[in-house]
């Protein structure tokens, strides 16, 4: 048997080590493929209703309220009156609880077809 140095020793570890995946860089990939996927199915809009259904009827019934109300006066505003109004900024408050929503539903979907 021939004896070996420190730096051959050491080598000889590293190349052990080479050969296996370290699980962190895996679950990072997969996280990473999942976000890129979320972001595709933003664009296609069958995907965003199956999301949509998900996350129908979980938002308490004073959002739905906001929502209508918001909806409601915007049919009854004059479109050049929108520009810095109150109602554009609620209408830019209550999206983007629906769209964190949806986002989240969304990653899930896309978590799930990367684990598949």
């Amino acid at each position: 048997m021939a004896l070996q140095t420190a730096a051959d020793s050491d080598r000889n570890a590293q190349r052990s080590w080479d050969g296996l995946e370290d699980p962190r860089f895996e679950c990072e990939l997969s996280g990473q493929q999942a976000a890129e996927l979320a972001e595709a199915m933003r664009a296609d809009p069958a995907a965003c209703r199956e999301a949509e259904q998900w996350v129908s009827g979980t938002f308490d019934g004073d959002h739905y309220t906001d929502v209508t109300l918001a909806l409601h006066q915007l049919h009854h505003t004059d479109p050049s009156d929108l520009i810095d109004s109150p109602l554009l900024a609620q209408l830019y408050a209550l999206a983007a609880v629906q769209a964190a929503a949806l986002d989240e539903q969304l990653l899930e979907a896309a978590t799930q077809q990367v684990a598949a």
